[in-house]
């Protein structure tokens, strides 16, 4: 086979991802050579016309061929960027979304009055760790108890509080919601979750990049996407300290019964729902007996 340039290798990606119903096919085609090349894009688009390996055409036509068949391009590439850091994903985890940044966006609002503090935060259904790596390297005088019922996500977000030197202040236990807290006694300041959300029905209707590919216990919330919230819920009275606060992302409408329910076991709670940037309800935030 004749050596190709990298622009014809990229344009050929391009129409190839596009055949196969692959969206920003142009972009995506774009992303993956560079990183195959590992090349910014300033030397991409200065050197369409270099001759591309035969190692690195073979690669990237593997790579390329996987995405055709759903693998999200952040699992051929590794990583995903979130709250302006690089985590290292596989398909033992869920794929950071840019809407769980307002999950984070709202604790470090929501506590500037504890900033400096040394308080307890605990990150439940961790995954990845995007949520409790970001909140240990905002919050320097923070300690981290993360927990995840999976021991292939826990070792991937060790991976990445590694890479981001805040290892040291998270603490990982593998179990269920609470549980893990209560077996230890460990109370704390604040808690907050992404849990699955997904309703059960709705999982084989999902993009084949998301129901093939992200794990089955990050997506299925349940009959109603619901039974996470419930069971976080039931357990948080004896491990929430107060005043303490609770930070929740949650799916298309269910923030008004998640408020529900905290308003239910804190009558005096004070809760609030956030919009992401498509303006569907995403987070519910609640203090418990701030005051």
């Amino acid at each position: 086979m004749p050596k190709q340039t990298v622009g014809e290798a990229w344009r050929w990606a391009s129409s190839f991802l596009q055949q196969n119903q692959v969206e920003d096919s142009n972009f995506e085609a774009e992303l993956l050579l560079r990183f195959t090349l590992g090349w910014d894009r300033t030397r991409f688009f200065t050197h369409l016309d270099e001759s591309l390996d035969p190692s690195v055409y073979h690669r990237y036509r593997k790579w390329l061929h996987r995405r055709k068949e759903g693998v999200p391009l952040q699992y051929l590439m590794g990583e995903q960027e979130f709250y302006g850091r690089l985590f290292q994903v596989n398909e033992s985890v869920l794929i950071p979304r840019p809407e769980t940044e307002i999950l984070v966006e709202t604790v470090l609002r929501e506590t500037q009055e504890w900033s400096d503090q040394n308080k307890q935060v605990v990150d439940i259904g961790t995954g990845s760790g995007a949520v409790a790596v970001t909140l240990a390297a905002e919050r320097p005088s923070w300690e981290i108890t993360a927990v995840d019922c999976s021991p292939q996500a826990l070792q991937v977000a060790k991976g990445n509080a590694g890479n981001h030197h805040v290892d040291d202040r998270i603490d990982w236990y593998q179990g269920s919601w609470l549980s893990p807290l209560q077996e230890r006694d460990i109370k704390v300041d604040i808690l907050v979750s992404n849990p699955p959300y997904i309703p059960t029905a709705m999982i084989p209707g999902l993009e084949v990049q998301v129901r093939d590919h992200e794990p089955i216990l990050a997506l299925d919330g349940g009959a109603d996407g619901l039974d996470p919230y419930r069971k976080i819920l039931d357990m948080a009275p004896g491990v929430l300290k107060y005043p303490g606060l609770i930070v929740f992302e949650v799916g298309d409408e269910q923030s008004e019964a998640v408020s529900l329910w905290i308003s239910q076991i804190w009558p005096k709670a004070t809760v609030s729902v956030f919009p992401d940037l498509a303006g569907r309800n995403r987070v519910v935030s609640a203090w418990v007996n701030r005051y």
